[in-house]
């Protein structure tokens, strides 16, 4: 394991690596969600280091875990500009040529963004619970967030990750997302752009909902797609369903034609 320190989108972000980045192999690039970081990863990078024989990288988006703190108000464009120019420059920086993206929630719809948006560098895509798409119950259940963020002992929790950044990282990810109008954006644009192939999994318990996101998944996208719901598992299934997660990684890698030690 090996701690880095990059610009990217004019910010310092704070990376780790799981074995060696070769230019000529491809790695696995972690995105996280909205309130984590590569430490919330807890041990599956180096499970899936260990499970697919290939480099694992995580980085800490801006606002997050080890990178720069977060100023200001967050629109919810910046889903396209962390996966577009800011990824690009964080390939750049590690040399890497080919990707497999491993994503969860916002960063899990950020993978799909990624794809579209660098179709020669991102050759497949495995996202757990990617929010891609809103509905009504989803947006009222940032409610509960917020509840728990503010009085449930959240705000404890996330202070072992992000530190004196935790506030700014917290508001930055609700507001954009709490407001009834966020139920019009949407990624079918860009899912109808993605070519390589895409294991999407939802836990059929989960809080924030995931109908929505398999619709639209289902209706727009044109990549080859694996679309698996998983009973008895809430927003989490990186780690309530990790035999079957790290499986449907083997099989995005295999369908890009990237061997994978099992």
């Amino acid at each position: 394991m090996e701690q880095h320190l990059l610009v990217a989108g004019g910010r310092s972000l704070a990376a780790t690596a799981w074995g060696r980045i070769d230019s000529e192999a491809p790695v696995i690039v972690m995105m996280h969600g909205g309130l984590d970081c590569t430490s919330t990863w807890k041990d599956l990078p180096e499970a899936i280091a260990r499970a697919s024989g290939l480099a694992v990288l995580s980085y800490d988006r801006w606002g997050y875990g080890g990178s720069e703190a977060y100023v200001g108000r967050r629109e919810r464009s910046y889903r396209f500009e962390e996966s577009g120019p800011v990824f690009a420059e964080v390939l750049r920086h590690f040399g890497i040529r080919h990707s497999v993206v491993f994503g969860h929630s916002d960063g899990g719809a950020m993978g799909l963004l990624a794809a579209a948006a660098h179709p020669d560098a991102v050759r497949g895509v495995c996202a757990c619970s990617p929010t891609v798409a809103l509905d009504l119950p989803m947006v009222r259940a940032m409610a509960s967030a917020r509840q728990a963020f503010e009085h449930g002992g959240l705000r404890e929790k996330l202070v072992r990750h992000h530190g004196d950044k935790t506030d700014a990282m917290f508001w930055a990810w609700y507001e954009p997302w709490a407001d009834e109008a966020a139920v019009a954006w949407s990624m079918a644009k860009q899912v109808a752009e993605v070519r390589c192939p895409v294991a999407a999994l939802f836990g059929q318990d989960d809080d924030y909902g995931w109908r929505a996101s398999a619709r639209l998944l289902v209706d727009h996208g044109r990549m080859p797609l694996e679309l698996t719901a998983i009973p008895a598992v809430g927003h989490d299934p990186q780690h309530r369903a990790r035999a079957q997660v790290l499986a449907a990684l083997a099989r995005v890698a295999s369908a890009a034609g990237i061997a994978i030690e099992r």
